[in-house]
């Protein structure tokens, strides 16, 4: 497998899981109809994908047998 190609998984499954953080974390908090509801859950986004990201393409890299080294499709 690709090393982008587990980059690009691991990033929709990180933003999969920052859409459910986000919107239920914002919902514990405040009111959907709060003014403040969006921007809760955009900051408890943003939170949780740079703190996922870098475990779930480590995981990744580490099951699915990818080295990390991008240069294995040049051909010099």
């Amino acid at each position: 497998m690709n090393y982008n190609v587990v980059v690009i998984i691991s990033i929709v499954i990180c933003a999969i899981l920052s859409l459910l953080l986000s919107y239920y974390g914002a919902l514990l908090v405040l009111d959907e109809k709060s003014g403040l509801f969006k921007v809760t859950q955009l900051i408890i986004a943003i939170v949780s994908m740079t703190t996922f990201y870098a475990p779930i393409k480590h995981l990744l890299i580490k099951y699915m047998d990818v080295e990390e080294d991008e240069s294995e499709n040049k051909n010099d």
